[in-house]
Order: C-alpha cells, then structure tokens, then sequence
C-alpha cells in the first residue's frame, strides 16, 4: 500500500501535526501523567517527563519511512498538545488500518476526539487509495470513546469476549469500522446515478415528476444484509418463485397494477413473485444494472425493478417478503449492491435495510438523504 506519511491536517476547531521534542512537556502534563487517561490504556502512566521525552524522540525519528501516522493534537490559536491519534496496527493484506487515541481529561466532553478522528479517516482515504477499512476499539467499560467513534460516522460491529489487555487486565472489546465504501460523496452517488440512466431528466414522463414531491433512489450493501431482518409467516397457498406461465398472465397482473409498466414485462428479464394458490399477487424484475466504478470501487449492482402488489393483498406482508427475498437471490449471485430506483415507499424498503442515497425531480438531482 502506498503512504502519505504524518502530514498536518486542519478542522474547523484543531491542528493535527508531527510532534516535535519540545512537545514533552505537554504530553506529560496534558495526559500521559494523567491517571483518568491511564485507565483504559494499554501503556502505563509516564512516570516523569523524561519517559515522555525518550517516546517522542523514538516517535519523531521514524516519522521520515514514510510509512507512520502519528499525531499530535492541538487546538487552533494554541500549539501546545493536548492528545495523541495514530494508525497503531495496519494489515496489508486486507487493507486495513486500526487507529488509537488518547486526548487529556481536561478537554473531554467538547467532541474534540470525535472531530480529529473522523479528520483523520478522511485524510487516510483520501491519500492512500488502496485501504478499505479502518477500525478502531475500545474496552466496554469505556463507553465515551465507542461514542467518539459513533460520532466520527464509525459502525458497531460486536463485541469480542477477553480480547485485548489494558491496565485494568483483560477485556471485552468493542470493534468499530468504517469502509471506502462508506465514505461515497454525494457528487460520487449522482454521476453513478447518472451513468446508469443517460438522458434521464430528458424522458417526457420524468419532466411530469412534481418539483415539489421529489422521487428517492435507495441502495442496499449486500455483504451486510440479514435475510432474518424481516421473517414473515404465511398461509400453505402463499408461496414465492421464480415466474415461468404464460406472459399473458403476468402482463394481466402488472395491468392491475401500473398499467405503464405492462411493457417492461416483455419476457427478457427475471421475474420474482408471490402466489396465492398460484395466482400472481405480486410480481417485481430482477435486474442486472452491471458494474460500476465508484470511489475506486468497483459495485456490481442488481435490484428489484417494478415491484408491485395486487390491491387487495397489500398490506400482508407478501410485497415486502418478495423483495427480501430477491435481495438475498442477488447477495447470492454475489452482487455488491442491491437497488431500487423511482421509489416513494422510503419507509417501506428501509425496513430490508435499504438507504436513500439521492432525490430527484423534474428538475434534476435535489439533494441527499440520510435515512
């Protein structure tokens, strides 16, 4: 993996930079001496200034390979240090970085840790192009730095038991990540928006969407779907499958429906259902949207298209269950992505997991949605 080294970085309320040797002073003072500091960490407390002084002297030297990310954290119009956050572990092989961080008892609860790391997991994607993951962890018993982490946009992703080892001994461990993935703009969703439907806003039926009632495109990441989220029970006559009758009967379906749509269901693509003692109630396409570069990404991208279900079977639960259930088809067909595209139901999909990443009217693209 290529490095940008320890560089400065700058936030709205902080400076990030190398340390020099004249820093000792503040290290010691600010939290390496500091016994609330202590608590959690896996170092013992300094115990003069001259402990602090030989780490920084080891710390500064190795800052030339390249390879260390190690900073000192200060706040803008004050060069003293006040804290500390470095990459402490990396693994190649699965691109990833798990970083660590301290910050004195003095400037706790300002969101001071939360705003330098969430500043320096940016900097780390922006510079080095092939990590995808960076972790972070903290004992159980520490719930203000799993808050930090929450806040810097880091996911929860369990607990393991006696993992690691503190000056308080050995201790469950909570992990947080974040992916590349995670960090998609909303610049980088709209031009893949864009890419898999030109001339778009062209269509006459598009320039008819109401400015006002902006239409919502919703993603899902495959490898985090739990089939078991939504587990509805049915009646023996309710059943799911693949469509393979008569087209009459699916286009007599989709009519019932959207009558629009009754073209798109021209045979040529896969078909999902729900039956009632084998009639359609419900019926949506299996889409393949292709591959799609993102962020240096690359997203094979699938979804349920025309999802539609016979009035007077809404409201059961069959709908939703078929596209859970082509959503699971799709994460074992090894897509990256799940989409749904031209929706209003937000509330509906969200409940599979899905997550609005643009809105659109007759207008153009309108903004994003954090749902």
């Amino acid at each position: 993996m290529n490095t940008a080294g320890t560089k400065t970085i700058e936030t709205e309320r902080l400076i990030l930079r190398r340390y020099v040797i004249e820093d000792a002073e503040d290290m010691y003072k600010n939290w390496a001496s500091d016994p609330k500091v202590n608590t959690f960490m896996t170092w013992p407390m300094h115990a003069d200034i001259s402990v602090s002084k030989g780490l920084l002297d080891n710390w500064i030297s190795r800052y030339e390979d390249g390879r260390i990310y190690n900073w000192g954290i200060t706040l803008k119009g004050n060069d003293h240090v006040i804290g500390n956050i470095s990459v402490v572990d990396r693994n190649e092989r699965t691109c990833t970085y798990e970083l660590g961080y301290c910050l004195g008892s003095t400037f706790w609860g300002r969101g001071i840790m939360s705003e330098a790391l969430k500043a320096v997991i940016c900097y780390l994607f922006e510079n080095e192009k092939d990590l995808n993951r960076i972790i972070a962890t903290h004992d159980v018993r520490n719930k203000k730095s799993g808050r930090a982490m929450q806040k810097a946009g880091m996911h929860f992703d369990g607990i393991l038991r006696d993992s690691k080892k503190n000056n308080l001994g050995f201790h469950d461990t909570a992990y947080y990540s974040i992916l590349r993935s995670d960090m998609v703009t909303h610049e980088q969703y709209a031009k893949l928006f864009n890419e898999m439907h030109p001339g778009f806003f062209e269509r006459d039926y598009i320039q008819r969407v109401p400015e006002g009632e902006p239409a919502s495109e919703m993603l899902l990441r495959l490898q985090s779907f739990d089939e078991k989220i939504y587990d509805k029970k049915f009646p023996e006559n309710i059943s799911f499958g693949y469509y393979d009758g008569e087209l009459k009967e699916l286009q007599e379906a989709v009519n019932a429906v959207l009558p629009h749509w009754v073209p798109f269901f021209d045979g040529k693509s896969r078909v999902y259902c729900g039956f009632e003692n084998e009639k359609i109630v419900s019926f949506c396409m299996i889409e393949d949207f292709g591959v799609h570069t993102v962020n240096g990404m690359s997203w094979k991208i699938g979804g349920p298209g025309c999802v539609g279900t016979l009035p007077e079977y809404r409201g059961r639960g069959i709908g939703l269950t078929m596209v859970r259930n082509v959503t699971k088809i799709l994460q074992d067909e090894f897509y990256d992505y799940s989409y749904i595209h031209y929706t209003y139901e937000t509330n509906w999909y969200s409940k599979l997991g899905y997550k609005t990443f643009l809105k659109w009217s007759c207008k153009g693209i309108v903004g994003e949605d954090n749902e």
